[in-house]
């Protein structure tokens, strides 16, 4: 099993975004204990939207950082989401590159790789890979 692995500045900014959003909301949730209600709209409110959306970042630099981009198993590709895509690569009619992607092409489907977001040594692997069932 050979994973393709995010860049580690995708997984920092998922990080960063997580606690620059805690940190605002925690701020917001003071503040509002501090000072009387803003106009109509509680700050705690808002500040506890900010903690939501910080713990959803962690949670986003969590799923990233333990499944990475993809997977290559037993002949699949897999593309791990929130609903992971399979590919056989045996299927894989052709490969195209455009706009700083690779294009997998199949009778049926198109899969889709972003290669801005995957690790260089990680996009070599991948390449060498497919050159094993002789594609490009």
């Amino acid at each position: 099993m050979t994973k393709i692995r995010y860049t580690k500045e995708r997984l920092r900014s998922n990080s960063r975004m997580g606690i620059f959003f805690v940190a605002i909301g925690i701020i917001l949730v003071l503040l509002s204990f501090i000072t009387s209600e803003w106009k109509e709209i509680s700050l705690a409110s808002i500040g506890i939207g900010q903690i939501g959306a910080g713990i959803f970042m962690f949670l986003i630099y969590y799923f990233e950082n333990r499944k990475q981009y993809l997977t290559l198993k037993n002949g699949e590709l897999i593309k791990n989401t929130l609903f992971p895509k399979k590919l056989k690569l045996a299927e894989i009619k052709s490969i195209k590159e455009f706009a700083g992607d690779l294009k997998l092409i199949t009778q049926n489907t198109e899969f889709i790789i972003d290669t801005q977001i995957v690790e260089p040594n990680s996009l070599e692997e991948l390449k060498n890979e497919l050159k094993n069932y002789n594609l490009k």
